[in-house]
């Protein structure tokens, strides 16, 4: 996937490159050096897969972690290409894919 996405990176992005509900003052540059460096910091063996649901105070938080995590196993039927925004969130959908499997 790295090598198919190669042509379409840029080092170089500004905050022009994400969704921006405030002209681009509430995107992080920790963030933007962050995609800009993703194949080397976060992609391949690094890559931790996640997904954010939401924001809780840390008591709830840990609470929960506390609690046993029974494990499951799921199929993808599909992958979007999004535009991140603030704090890394998927704000725009740019290519919904159906899988067949």
């Amino acid at each position: 996937m790295l090598d198919a996405v190669a042509p379409f990176t840029e080092k170089t992005g500004t905050a022009a490159a994400f969704v921006s509900t405030d002209g681009g003052r509430d995107i992080q540059q920790g963030l933007i050096d962050y995609v800009a460096n993703f194949t080397t910091i976060a992609a391949g063996k690094r890559f931790n897969p996640h997904v954010t649901i939401g924001v809780a105070p840390e008591t709830y938080l840990n609470d929960m972690l506390a609690e046993p995590f029974k494990a499951f196993t799921f199929s993808v039927t599909g992958a979007a290409v999004y535009q991140l925004g603030s704090f890394g969130a998927a704000r725009k959908e740019l290519q919904a894919l159906s899988l067949t499997l």
